[in-house]
């Protein structure tokens, strides 16, 4: 199968690349000049310069594609327009250019922040009217939206992924480089629920919705069975990958909504994107952010297979052999 794949060079979008690979596809990543795919040179890939802020270059990245697998999206974003314009526009413009160059297959990685939190301890199911609770979650269900108006014409498959870490994942190295000298956050009392997912497993799922014969458009949780961990089990694996005894002291929610503020701040002032903003503590205060696998498992087969200790040593070796700890 021939799958253009975008943000191909970053965390995830990687790890998808490298299972694409293996599993035997012809493989063309969208690019901007400027990308950085040091984690996948070894990899052989067709490049298609474009962008998605620019959609008369999304056509000639679809042609003869017959599958799109679109991983790019902003994370994190100086001003909140921002989101919408990445992971609503720029998706709604590459689902119909993908629509209008005959594509078969359209794998979006959504998120389960497109769903919203759990209203109880109990996942909910895909199908459950979306209710995010920042403005990248309504952006990404947003980017949803755009892709379903192109149901008719394309297989469309929704991937929502969790928490998801692995090696090359910059989004939680900060947690990692504090595990590395001694000590690490905890906010509240640590009681707060998610589920997770390593980031090659995820690839993997998006190679087995691909090898399967699913719906027209399905809705799957992307997530360790082994889950929901509370954010302590989360850092016990890390203290055990770090291999030391860690400090851990509990931060208010206040806290760290006055940190948010100043990142936001600093943000303005520099224009740079925030580490970290009211949004996404409000995510993180969240009692619980639930997955279900199963209705993907039937489908495809597809299972989870590295456990939490395993994929967090995985990836703390790997920070640390690349030297980004």
């Amino acid at each position: 199968m021939r799958v253009l794949l975008t943000g191909g060079s970053g965390f995830i979008g990687g790890h998808v690349a490298r299972q694409l690979v293996t599993d035997g596809h012809e493989l063309r990543l969208l690019v901007r000049p400027t990308s950085d795919t040091a984690f996948i040179d070894d990899l052989s890939f067709e490049r298609a310069l474009g962008d998605l802020r620019r959609p008369d270059s999304l056509a000639a990245a679809c042609a003869g594609m017959d599958a799109v697998v679109h991983c790019a999206a902003v994370l994190r974003a100086v001003r909140q327009e921002d989101f919408m314009q990445a992971n609503r526009a720029g998706t709604g413009g590459l689902a119909k250019s993908a629509a209008e160059a005959g594509v078969q297959r359209f794998v979006y990685i959504s998120s389960i922040a497109a769903q919203g939190p759990s209203r109880s301890l109990t996942p909910e199911p895909p199908d459950t009217p979306l209710h995010p609770v920042s403005a990248y979650g309504r952006s990404k269900a947003a980017g949803e939206v755009e892709i379903l108006k192109r149901s008719g014409r394309m297989q469309i498959t929704m991937l929502r992924p969790p928490l998801v870490y692995g090696p090359a994942d910059a989004g939680l190295l900060a947690f990692f480089w504090m595990a590395r000298r001694g000590f690490a956050v905890r906010l509240g009392d640590g009681s707060n629920l998610v589920d997770a997912i390593y980031g090659p497993d995820l690839a993997g799922a998006v190679g087995a919705v691909l090898s399967a014969d699913v719906p027209q458009v399905a809705k799957f949780h992307v997530s360790n069975e082994s889950g929901p961990y509370s954010w302590n089990q989360l850092l016990t694996a890390l203290e055990t990958a770090a291999g030391r005894r860690l400090w851990v002291p509990s931060v208010p929610p206040a806290c760290f909504q006055g940190l948010a503020r100043c990142s936001e701040w600093w943000s303005r002032l520099t224009n740079n994107e925030p580490m970290l903003d009211r949004a996404r503590v409000l995510e993180m205060r969240q009692p619980a952010w639930l997955c279900d696998p199963s209705s993907l498992t039937q489908e495809t087969g597809w299972q989870a297979n590295t456990a939490l200790a395993d994929g967090m040593q995985d990836t703390f070796n790997w920070y640390r052999e690349q030297g980004w700890i």
